[in-house]
């Protein structure tokens, strides 16, 4: 009996020890961009997972106006590296038609609006025994969404974007 007691006991020391703790987290500076106009409050927030990335952004709009807010799917682009590169997919666009013309969205009067967006250039196709549509990660660097709304008629252009980084564990 006490020596089975000991081989678990080493079995645990052993496992313990081999349990990895993230050497490096993925980091955002600001933690989300903001930008605020006479129109609107917009914020970019990126879903990062500590280890495997940041693959997604959560994009809130407060309308400040007593109209209705269009935005435009088809001019909002996916900032990376200080350059525009493709547009976004979100829920209910199909993976395959991701490029496609998409319908603007409408934030209502005095209303919020909130959407989980997807850079489309970072979706592709895994085949194999899990086989589907994937989502990468982001690269490292200025990450961030060119944003066009319209406003009672006039389109107006916002840049949100931010730093991500790796960053060692500790630091």
């Amino acid at each position: 009996m006490q020596l089975r007691l000991q081989a678990i006991l080493v079995l645990l020391v052993l496992a313990s020890a081999c349990a990895q703790t993230p050497r490096a987290t993925w980091t955002s500076e600001p933690t989300s961009a903001r930008i605020e106009n006479d129109f609107f409050i917009a914020r970019l927030t990126p879903n990062c997972h500590p280890t495997i990335g940041c693959r997604s952004f959560s994009l809130s709009i407060i309308n400040k106006t007593e109209k209705n807010i269009e935005l435009n799917w088809n001019k909002t682009l996916y900032i990376s590296g200080g350059q525009t590169t493709g547009g976004f997919m979100f829920e209910g666009v199909v993976y395959k038609d991701r490029n496609n013309q998409k319908p603007p969205d409408i934030v209502f009067a005095r209303g919020n609006f909130l959407k989980i967006i997807h850079p489309n250039n970072l979706v592709s196709f895994a085949s194999g025994r899990y086989g589907g549509w994937e989502h990468s990660e982001m690269p490292p660097g200025e990450n961030g969404a060119y944003l066009s709304v319209s406003v009672d008629g006039k389109e107006i252009s916002e840049r949100l974007v931010m730093q991500l980084a790796l960053k060692p564990s500790g630091a």
